[in-house]
């Protein structure tokens, strides 16, 4: 629909431009041209988008006799070097022709990537009952860094930090890491703090937080760990922090910065900001690079959470809590960073009969449910899986089911959940239940983990899985024009 729509709109614009079907005078002519090419940059503006980069400078109209038209950009209330990230974003399109001048104005709702805003490793709106022998598990706070082991560095010899500036480092894999984030790596004695500045493949070039001194020397082989949310800047005077990505955090959340604990009050995903509130003695300052580490629940539930039968939940609950919204529309727009009719325009579910339960490399998959997976359909393999409709998972090891590995990934259920069997799931699972639930009665009010005695199912919570999701997803964006912000200036 964008596509025939920009498609649409542009072959306007060169038939006007081209065919010289516009009346009056010279002047009237140029402006109206002039309005179509700033008109048609603003159409445009969705393709030319890529999350991570600059907003574009320039766009170009070429008509069938090859003359160029051209459209600048500007961004009110940003900085043009800023990189495109999650959030609301003003598009100014100016055109000149003839001496006449256009100047149209659009705001743009733009989504990187999953948002990730997951507070456990079950979230859930409906209340959640936890039997049999199955384990729910969020991560340790208290032994938890906030570094993730992503790779290690590819050297034949030490390599010595320079003593200013940025230097290039090849790792043996830098997919997880993107431009802007911060790594720790073991140099000489000492755990040091690099900020990303750009990558190229697999080589990095980085700038020490802390001047390098002569015995800072890289070994061969040694471990790169990546702050998940890096500190770039803190403004003790509001209790605001930028985090070079913001995206995961919850309004709500317990967080801590060098073991000083606090609740998030705000996250903006467009800068980074994130507002706390300090449990004790706020910090006067934080050093560029330092992680954020939240806490991340065994589950969280906007009604009540119980166990029963051995059931367990480790690390922590939060039931009636605000860090699960009650309208599933927000719930899915803080997973997702868009509206459900924008994702599924973009990602067309698919039925039932045509999914057998394997998702494979990381990829996403949309089925419209109900959904049961279950013996040699059972759920596996890596990604996201979106379900529309009510899913049971219910894996039964069997000469039919060889997934012995289990799920890896992020799974999403906009209806009722239920689990049993010895099904693991490493990663998230969230749950949006039945659109009414203060006054709903049954099996679909729940959301059901249970074990059987086939082995232990479970839920358990990976930042890694997380983060690969996240960077897996951001090199697209989803643009949409929001309604009523057009204006001609």
């Amino acid at each position: 629909m964008v596509l025939m729509v920009v498609f649409t709109s542009l072959l306007a614009a060169t038939s006007y431009m081209a065919l010289g079907t516009l009346r009056g005078g010279a002047v009237e002519r140029g402006s109206y041209q002039a309005f179509v090419v700033a008109e048609s940059a603003l159409d445009v503006f969705p393709r030319l988008v890529q999350c991570g980069q600059n907003p574009p400078p320039s766009y170009s109209l070429r008509i069938s006799d090859g003359t160029a038209f051209t459209a600048t950009y500007t961004y009110p209330g940003r900085a043009s070097s800023a990189p495109i990230s999650a959030g609301d974003i003003t598009v100014q399109a100016t055109a000149e022709v003839g001496g006449a001048k256009a100047r149209v104005q659009q705001t743009f709702s733009v989504g990187c990537g999953i948002a990730g805003a997951i507070p456990a490793a079950l979230t859930s709106r409906p209340r959640i009952e936890v039997k049999g022998n199955a384990q729910v598990i969020g991560q340790n706070f208290a032994s938890a860094t906030g570094l993730l082991e992503v790779t290690t560095v590819s050297l034949t010899a030490g390599l010595s930090v320079p003593q200013s500036g940025s230097f290039t480092l090849n790792v043996q894999d830098a997919t997880l890491i993107t431009p802007g984030s911060y790594v720790q790596i073991p140099t000489g004695s000492t755990l040091r703090t690099y900020r990303v500045e750009s990558k190229n493949g697999n080589a990095l070039s980085l700038t020490p937080i802390v001047t390098p001194s002569l015995a800072d020397v890289i070994q061969p082989g040694a471990k790169v760990n990546l702050v998940q949310f890096g500190v770039k800047s803190y403004d003790s005077n509001t209790n605001t922090l930028i985090l070079n990505d913001a995206r995961g955090l919850v309004q709500g959340q317990t967080i801590k910065v060098n073991n000083v604990q606090a609740t998030v009050q705000n996250v903006d995903l467009a800068t980074g900001a994130v507002t706390v509130t300090w449990s004790e003695t706020p910090p006067s300052s934080i050093q560029e690079g330092t992680p954020l580490i939240p806490q991340i629940l065994g589950a969280a539930s906007n009604l009540t959470i119980e166990t029963s039968g051995g059931g367990e939940i480790l690390n922590g609950t939060a039931q009636n809590s605000r860090m699960v919204p009650s309208n599933p529309d927000e719930l899915f727009l803080r997973i997702f960073g868009m509206p459900k009719a924008t994702f599924q325009a973009l990602y067309p579910s698919v039925p039932p009969s045509s999914f057998n339960g394997t998702l494979q490399n990381w990829e996403l998959k949309v089925v419209q449910g109900p959904l049961n997976l279950t013996g040699s359909n059972g759920l596996c393999g890596s990604g996201i899986l979106v379900v529309f409709g009510n899913l049971t998972v219910n894996n039964v090891k069997n000469s039919k089911n060889s997934c012995n590995q289990g799920f890896q990934g992020l799974i999403y259920v906009a209806g009722d959940y239920d689990q049993q069997g010895n099904a693991v799931l490493t990663g998230a699972v969230v749950v949006e239940g039945v659109a009414e639930l203060q006054n709903c009665n049954g099996n679909d009010c729940w959301t059901q983990i249970a074990g059987t005695g086939q082995g232990g199912g479970k839920i358990v919570y990976d930042p890694m899985v997380l983060q690969r999701l996240r960077v897996a997803s951001q090199a697209g964006a989803s643009v949409v024009a929001k309604a009523g912000t057009w204006r001609r200036l």
